[in-house]
């Protein structure tokens, strides 16, 4: 699940990298526009502020990061090492 800054949820995560994400939302995003979100990471959130890059037809909305605290950043890249099962647990 994705929130917007309002803390509405906004859509489902299909996909997400160090550098961005795949949202599947009914939101109608314009290319170029930037968002902030929370992206639920494990038992922590993370804040990003997001790009509008590309839209996938029945799947969704491709997003850039354009903004990942240190913090964030490291949190969101022990999550995906951990999801790819190189995290060691």
């Amino acid at each position: 699940m994705l929130l917007g800054a309002d803390r509405n949820r906004i859509g489902d995560l299909v996909d997400v990298s160090i550098t961005g994400l795949l949202l599947q939302t009914r939101e109608h995003f314009e290319l170029g526009e930037t968002r902030p979100m929370s992206i639920s990471v494990g038992n922590e959130t993370t804040q990003v502020v997001a790009v509008a890059r590309r839209r996938i037809p029945g799947v969704g909305t491709a997003f850039e990061f354009t903004h990942i605290s240190p913090r964030d950043r490291e949190l969101l890249r022990r999550f995906l090492l951990q999801l790819s099962g190189a995290g060691g647990n």
